[in-house]
């Protein structure tokens, strides 16, 4: 998945749209489309304020791994990762909770 379909997977999840991204980072809500037609990455400090926007990692959004066929299964750790960034407190405690009482169980 390249940088712009990420983005648009993100800004859905969060439930936002491209314009407002665009707004929020300085640019067209166009070059999206433009940048999944070609699939581009932008200029570094444009990267930083769109993964700054979405609250997630830049890494992610670039989808850099450390090994070239990264498995499915640290794909979804890592996506997992990404998304428990945006939980309060007092949901990631609940969350800990429930994954140490499954560890327990191996």
């Amino acid at each position: 998945m390249n940088f712009w379909k990420r983005v648009d997977s993100e800004l859905k999840f969060l439930g936002k749209t491209r314009k407002e991204l665009a707004v929020a980072v300085g640019f067209d809500a166009a070059n999206i489309s433009f940048g999944i037609k070609r699939n581009s990455i932008p200029y570094a400090d444009t990267a930083l304020k769109v993964a700054r926007f979405l609250g997630i990692s830049l890494d992610y959004l670039l989808d850099m791994n450390e090994e070239p066929n990264q498995n499915a299964s640290n794909q979804q750790i890592s996506e997992i990762e990404n998304k428990l960034r945006r939980f309060s407190q007092n949901d990631l405690n609940a969350i800990l909770t429930v994954v140490n009482a499954i560890n327990e169980k191996y």
